[in-house]
Formats: C-alpha cells, structure tokens, sequence
C-alpha cells in the first residue's frame, strides 16, 4: 500500500518502520522534520494519492487533519493515534473506507486472552486498573520537558498518554454511569501537564472500577485485576502474564507485535479487535468528565 504518516514524533517514526518493514511504501507527513517528503497533510493528498493515512501527530493535531481527510474527501484507509481528539468534537459523515483508533494494546495477547477468559468470572464485583511510566525516561534520546507530554498546548498528560486504561475499562466493563477523580501534577517534574490520575468510577458490568495512571513509576508497572463471583483475574502487561485463580499463562510479546497486529487488522478490514470512532471519541468524552470532576470536586453522572 501507499501509506502517508503524518507526525515524526516518537510514535509516528514507529509507525513508519513498522509499515516499510511490511512492505508498505511510506511518505513521512511533518512540518517540523526537514527530510520529511510533505510538510502539511492536504499538501500531501494534493500532489499523491494514497491508500492508508496514519494519523500521529500532537493529539491537538488530530481534529485538524481528521477534518482535512474529510474535506479532500479522502477514501482510503484511515488509522488515528489514540487519544482520538485532545477535545470532544461531533464526527462527521467520511467517506473512508475503514477507521480505527491506535489502542493498539487491544492486541496483546494477555488482553485479547482476557476478552475470551472474562465471562468465566460471571458477575464482576471490582476492577482495578494501574499504569506507573517514568516520563524522563520513557522515550530515549528525548528530552521530556520538551516532549508533547510535558506541554498541554500539545493535548500531551497523563490522561491522554496513558488513556489505554480508560480504553480498557470501557472495551471490558461497560459505559461508566458515575466517576470520581483526583488529579494534577503532584510531582517536581518539569512539565505543565498533569502526571497523576487515580479514577473511581461505576461502570454497566461491574460495580466499582479503580484506575491509577501516572508518570511518576520508577520502575514500569502495568497490570489489571478483576474479581468477580467465579474467582479472580490478574494480569501483567510488563511481565505478559494473566491469571485466572491458580492458574498462570505467559505470553511472548516483542514490543512492535501489538502495532504490527493493529495495521494488519486495518489493512485487511478486520474489526474485531480495533478500537472505533465512536468508542474512542466516548474515551475522549470520559477524559473530559474526569477532569470535570477534579476541577468541581463531585461526582459526575453520565
């Protein structure tokens, strides 16, 4: 396929090795980068046509492109880096042939052995969901005070980089019906975003859901746990293990399988693990409740 790949941060950069490794011819989208072939993407879909958009740019980035997409009346393939929007904006009618979200760990193996293990629990009492990153030392070679995370004007944070958790909890225990949350920055990091979230919230399927991000581990961590009526589920996703009760599986996971998986699904059309549009944009609407919350101090209702 001709894929465009717009953002040559981090994330984009890995998109674009992991597509010229499948074999994709790849054009580099980047106003900042000086080898990149297009320095805007309607310049892009002016002069070349393509078959595949990647969309990984700064989250601020991503309703103005998404609305290019539109107005070019583009008809391909369409990849976005979660979090979908940095606000909650209306999705208009497109003309794409297929759409996800990048909540490219709906590929892990622990989690999609989850989705087929869940229902042995029967009714779900309580979650727990933690995710600990050292942000100075999350992306090698970069400086995070400079890095997107560190600037809110980038839609950068801990509630956006790390809304995996929130993606989780709706993709396995249902629409939340009430939140509580606390949050802020916490830490002497050098940043002016948040870098602590810990979330409590009701969900249709279990009864109390507890989600702790933050950018403060020194040591990575993330992991589940579920208890439900039939017993408990726990799962690892630094170590790639999960447990029901007594019972462990190990998984192997290299670090690009889950991204490889991800621009297979989209590529063959394959929605059963990718993350849609309406879903991510109820995860960006969950985002922007929790920070409601925090800023009034009460529990929000859906």
């Amino acid at each position: 396929m001709n894929v465009a790949v717009v953002g040559a941060g981090s994330i984009g950069t890995r998109h674009q090795r992991i597509l010229k490794q499948l074999g994709h011819q790849v054009s580099i989208v980047s106003a900042k980068l000086p080898n990149a072939k297009f320095r805007s993407l309607a310049e892009a879909l002016e002069k070349q046509s393509f078959d595949y958009v990647v969309i990984a740019s700064q989250t601020s980035q991503h309703f103005d492109d998404f609305t290019t997409l539109i107005n070019s009346k583009f008809t391909g393939r369409v990849l976005i880096e979660k979090p979908l929007f940095a606000e909650t904006h209306r999705l208009n009618a497109t003309k794409f042939s297929f759409a996800a979200v990048g909540y490219n760990l709906r590929f892990h193996p622990a989690l999609v052995w989850l989705k087929a293990t869940l229902p042995q629990l029967g009714a779900l009492s309580s979650a727990n969901l933690y995710v600990g990153k050292y942000l100075p030392t999350w992306r090698p070679n970069t400086d995070y005070r400079q890095s997107s995370s560190a600037r809110d004007i980038s839609g950068g944070g801990v509630l956006h980089d790390l809304s995996h958790e929130l993606d989780i909890a709706q993709n396995f225990f249902g629409d939340w019906r009430k939140l509580a949350a606390l949050g802020g920055k916490f830490s002497d990091l050098e940043i002016k975003t948040s870098d602590t979230y810990s979330i409590l919230m009701s969900t249709t399927k279990c009864h109390a859901v507890s989600i702790q991000l933050n950018y403060l581990d020194r040591v990575d961590q993330r992991n589940i746990t579920i208890n439900g009526n039939n017993g408990t589920i726990t799962i690892d996703l630094i170590a790639n293990t999960a447990r029901l009760n007594e019972s462990e599986v190990k998984f192997d996971v290299n670090p690009d399988d889950t991204y490889i998986a991800q621009h297979q699904a989209v590529i063959s059309g394959d929605s059963n693990n990718l993350c849609s549009l309406d879903a991510a944009l109820k995860v960006v609407v969950t985002i922007k409740s929790i920070e409601k919350s925090v800023q009034k101090q009460k529990w929000i209702s859906q």
